[in-house]
């Protein structure tokens, strides 16, 4: 029997409507809006341990009714917020099972139909949390994969946080697993919607997902029954290997093995818009996407020093980058989106996590802290990334966020001097005073071990920027680069935040020196 069975769902209708090019008069009870059905995914891939998919039905039709082609292998049920609820037990066959699923509606003479393809492989995924759970995850094109998503992070620490002691390791009532958002560098809409092929699905524990035909970064979460996001994982998709080796630090000693690019990249080229990772706020694990915007080309500069030009921070370097793909998030980067008044641990760490996409600008105005409002030494020092890798940590595992003097000597509160204007410099770029080479192809060089460093801009939306700019700033002028080393808490001073140090520079300086939480910047993790 070909329609095995069927489904109707009633709606409440209710949808916008695109204005027109011409004005006219229409009685507001004569007008009807055109048929509108969509779904929030087109395809659902499970993988042979089976699992559950959720797909979001939006349509402005009073019903729609679904139908598979046979239905033998899977279950479809419509939840109480009329999404479809697709089921799979395992596979215990020799070969791929595929099936389709569609979704009609009419109104009025109009009738529509989306169509879902299903299929569930016959063998096994990569189980990419084998080797431990973390935040982020490296995959590959074109591959079917699993990681645990009964834990939070790594399983380990919390700083001084008390996360842990209100909200606990263990992620529990998970409903289902959500694509969020997935996204390429370039902002190109219709790649960006091939980084994740399909709906993610849960199972025992695990998300389950696949990749599609081209590179970038999504994030998937899990949400509860009541659709709050419960935990969420950064999906780093690259078919280029990372790799790590010996970093040299300021005093020429081997302090760590870094990776060869920033977290989230898909190369370390010059001037190539792939060269910049994600973007993170101090302290939280979830990433945002750098701009669109093209590298600025400063060739044709002949005075570095008097040019307006060079380094600085027009709109038109500063595009957004607010891809979904087929995710069903939205972004929220804007001063008005602000972290909650809290006082005392946890703080904010609990709405961040539920707020994956939301760049938390402190709640008063006088706050650099997205994370509490408060100045006693556990929320000047919280620790929420440490030497010894947390729960909030953004890395791959067996990754962390770098450590203490990773680009500088910290001394006090002083900002240490690393780099210098292009006059500084020889004409190789070079000047052994200097830490940082000379600026070049919008990013310096760290001279102890050659690797390039891009100037990847940053986020900070402010509700005093100017009318026609963005909230990302300086994406081929300036950046900076991240660690998990702490401001010294003063005990004689009345009013202070929690501030990390950082390797800041531009073409004109470059600095080791301490920033406020609610900066961003870039991560280039370090082996545990």
């Amino acid at each position: 029997m070909k329609l095995r069975y069927i489904i109707t769902s009633i709606l409440a209708a209710g949808i916008t409507v695109a204005g027109c090019t011409e004005t006219s008069t229409v009685d507001p009870d004569a007008y009807q809006a055109p048929l509108f059905l969509q779904s929030s995914d087109s395809k659902i891939v499970f993988d042979k341990e089976g699992g559950k998919a959720v797909v979001t039905i939006a349509s402005n039709a009073k019903s729609w009714s679904v139908t598979a082609q046979s239905g033998d292998w899977f279950n479809v049920s419509v939840d109480s917020d009329s999404c479809l609820v697709v089921e799979a037990p395992v596979n215990n066959g020799s070969s791929v099972k595929t099936d389709e699923i569609k979704v009609a509606a009419s109104k009025g003479e109009e009738s529509k139909e989306v169509s879902l393809k299903i299929s569930q492989r016959a063998d096994g995924s990569v189980d990419l949390s084998s080797d431990g759970t973390a935040n982020c995850y490296i995959a590959k094109t074109n591959e079917s994969y699993k990681f645990r998503a009964d834990i939070k992070g790594n399983g380990g620490k919390d700083g001084k946080s008390k996360y842990i002691e209100t909200e606990g390791l263990e992620i529990k009532d998970v409903a289902y697993a959500e694509l969020l958002w997935e996204a390429r560098n370039d902002g190109d809409r219709t790649m960006s919607y091939e980084i994740i092929d399909g709906t993610p699905s849960y199972n025992g524990g695990y998300i389950s997902f696949s990749t599609g035909r081209s590179e970038g970064n999504a994030l998937i979460a899990v949400k509860n029954a009541k659709g709050k996001v419960l935990w969420s994982w950064h999906i780093w998709v690259t078919d280029n290997e990372v790799t790590a080796h010996d970093h040299i630090g300021p005093e020429g000693n081997v302090i760590a093995q870094i990776m060869d690019r920033n977290l989230g990249a898909l190369n370390n080229t010059p001037m190539d818009i792939n060269n910049r990772g994600m973007i993170y706020q101090m302290g939280r694990k979830d990433p945002f996407i750098p701009s669109r915007s093209p590298y600025a080309d400063y060739s044709g500069i002949t005075d570095y020093e008097n040019s307006k030009d060079y380094c600085s921070n027009k709109p038109e370097w500063n595009k957004p980058n607010t891809e979904v793909g087929d995710g069903t998030g939205e972004w929220e980067i804007d001063s008005k989106f602000k972290a909650k008044a809290s006082f005392a641990a946890p703080g904010n760490i609990p709405f961040a996590s539920e707020h994956p996409m939301r760049f938390l600008v402190g709640y008063f105005s006088t706050s650099y802290s997205w994370y509490i409002d408060s100045s006693d030494e556990d929320s000047v020092q919280p620790g929420l990334w440490g030497e010894e890798k947390t729960i909030f940590d953004p890395c791959p595992p067996g990754y962390k966020v770098p450590g203490k003097n990773m680009w500088g000597k910290a001394v006090g509160d002083e900002s240490i001097k690393t780099g210098g204007k292009h006059g500084d410099y020889d004409e190789t770029g070079v000047n052994n005073e200097f830490l940082w080479n000379r600026e070049n192809g919008c990013g310096r060089v760290w001279r102890q071990t050659g690797d390039f460093y891009p100037m990847a801009g940053n986020i900070y939306p402010s509700s005093y920027s100017p009318a026609g700019t963005t909230p990302y700033n300086y994406a081929s002028g300036q950046t900076f680069y991240l660690t998990s080393q702490e401001k010294t808490y003063d005990s004689e001073k009345k009013s202070q935040s929690c501030e990390h140090y950082v390797a800041a520079f531009n073409g004109y300086w470059a600095a080791y020196e301490t920033r406020s939480q609610i900066f961003s910047g870039q991560v280039r993790c370090v082996k545990e």
